[in-house]
């Protein structure tokens, strides 16, 4: 007779790559990046402080998230009263950074 091994209260589910990164796969975009892309989440809401992806003249950017704005990767800031043409299209839940690029050379 058989009895049930003590280490099965200690077995731990695998990792999904989707369910750490990409909880709500049904409301994620990508957006490209210089460095790779971005994954956005668009059902959760972005509080002050996060890193959103937002549009402006019809081109998808990334910034961080303030109460009085938004400021960009290059450093600039878009002040609340210049928010008016922006759409913010979620949190940004991830970025993927590409580390192979054929025109460095290899030492």
């Amino acid at each position: 007779m058989a009895f049930p091994s003590p280490a099965q209260d200690f077995v731990e589910s695998r990792l999904d790559l989707y369910e750490l990164i990409a909880p709500h796969l049904d409301n994620m975009i990508r957006i490209e990046t210089p460095t790779g892309f971005a994954l956005v989440d668009r059902s959760l809401t972005p509080s002050p402080g996060d890193t959103v992806a937002f549009q402006h003249d019809d081109y998808p950017q990334l910034g961080k998230l303030f109460r009085s704005g938004i400021i960009i990767q290059d450093g600039e800031t878009i002040d609340v009263e210049e928010l008016e043409g922006i759409i913010v299209l979620g949190k940004v839940t991830a970025e993927i950074l590409v580390v192979y690029a054929p025109h460095r050379p290899i030492i």
